[in-house]
């Protein structure tokens, strides 16, 4: 299985920093965001990738290469329109993708092994799912989250607007070439967005909820300087054993004996 990411946006909500880079590229703990996820889902067993580029994009296929140097393949595709919708840069890589694949956000950090029970999770032929937080416990802005509503394992509704809804859209997807019609079928109604998209294969009945709870179901959506931070805070506290940290992390003034494992 492939996993097409799409890393075209241009994060106007973390300006200054994407004036001059695109927001893939921003580092987080030594690590840019587009790295963390390739290796995130690497970590799961997948080696393939397709990303879709826009804003910036020579910079990330400079950086990244071939994706050899993380022990993966990855190809690109340009995403003309990546300024009217998301949706549209996702609809450029249908080309490439003619099997069940799996669809990541290039700023959407996660505990891999929430992706990994996706790809272990019960969906019949050209079924789509999407990972669906029904916990909400570290999102930063809800007003500004996707909304999801769930009925019987199946997403009935979706959109930021909701009034009524069980969860939010995580940007993690177990995606049929089935999305492709649906992004098709939105876009000829004007409407460009992956949202736009998930909307009409729920409609269609075609789009399963992968439901996350738990403490260990950590993610967060990189949009702002305020979520880049508290992404630091959850990255530390989720791997302090890395650290040494017995224990999670120490409290301010605290002495703690510290190995630094290699």
């Amino acid at each position: 299985m492939r996993a097409l990411i799409i890393a075209a946006g241009r994060g106007e909500r973390l300006r200054p920093l994407t004036d001059i880079n695109p927001k893939p590229l921003i580092p987080l703990l030594g690590l840019r965001l587009i790295e963390r996820v390739i290796l995130s889902a690497k970590e799961t067993g997948i080696l393939g990738f397709v990303i879709a580029t826009g804003y910036l994009g020579e910079r990330i296929r400079r950086f990244l290469g071939d994706g050899s140097k993380y022990g993966v393949s990855i190809e690109y595709v340009e995403s003309r329109f990546w300024s009217m919708g998301n949706g549209l840069s996702v609809f450029e890589a249908r080309r490439l993708l003619d099997e069940r694949f799996i669809l990541l956000m290039s700023d959407h950090i996660f505990n891999p092994k929430i992706l990994e029970s996706l790809m272990d999770c019960d969906v019949e032929g050209d079924e789509c799912a999407l990972c669906v937080d029904v916990g909400m416990k570290n999102l930063i802005d809800l007003r500004d989250a996707t909304k999801v509503m769930v009925l019987d394992g199946r997403i009935v509704d979706i959109g930021k607007n909701l009034n009524e809804y069980n969860g939010v859209d995580m940007g993690i997807f177990l995606c049929s070439p089935m999305i492709f019609d649906a992004l098709e079928e939105a876009i000829r109604k004007g409407r460009y967005s992956l949202t736009d998209g998930v909307r009409e294969l729920a409609r269609w009945r075609k789009m399963r909820a992968h439901c996350i709870g738990g403490e260990e179901a950590y993610w967060i959506d990189v949009d702002t300087l305020e979520s880049l931070k508290a992404a630091e805070r959850i990255l530390l506290l989720h791997n302090s054993e890395m650290y040494g940290f017995k224990g999670g992390l120490p409290q301010l003034g605290e002495k703690r004996e510290v190995s630094v494992k290699t």
